[in-house]
């Protein structure tokens, strides 16, 4: 006798149903919209696909340091990502004031939606001591409140 169970009734009520082409154009746009506002913010076009290199490779499984998130990226050497870290021109005021407008174009919110889009962004960081990790610099950390040397975590 098999151990698995075949399904008898299929609710169609409670499922989603998304192909693999809408998630493909759904993570298209989101990439688009994201390139968009670094090259607002960066001072060259190349300078922003590099940042959007960097963001694109951060992922849970990734050690942030630039030898690792260039590879990731698929760049031949480290340097473009320290050269994003430690010389590129950008202002951070300007893309922080730009991020609420991404979030209300991925996280709509219906007419007549007392409780809103759902959504609370809490400012943490990893404190840290001394400077070798990527980002680590003296920046407000969310979990004391005050300014640490720390990296942040979205």
């Amino acid at each position: 006798m098999p151990r698995w169970r075949f399904v008898e009734h299929n609710n169609y009520d409670t499922a989603a149903v998304a192909s693999i082409e809408d998630v493909a154009d759904c993570t298209a746009r989101t990439d688009a919209q994201v390139r968009g506002v670094l090259r607002g913010v960066m001072a060259q076009r190349r300078s922003a696909g590099v940042a959007f290199d960097y963001v694109a490779a951060l992922s849970a499984g990734i050690k942030a340091n630039c030898w690792v998130l260039a590879e990731s990226a698929g760049h031949e050497g480290w340097g473009r990502m320290q050269a994003l870290l430690g010389s590129y021109r950008w202002d951070w005021a300007d893309l922080r004031a730009q991020l609420p407008a991404l979030a209300v174009a991925w996280i709509p919110d219906a007419d007549g939606d007392l409780i809103g889009p759902g959504i609370a962004i809490d400012e943490t960081a990893q404190l840290k001591h001394g400077d070798a990790t990527a980002c680590v610099a003296p920046q407000h950390a969310g979990i004391t409140g005050q300014v640490e040397n720390c990296v942040s975590a979205p």
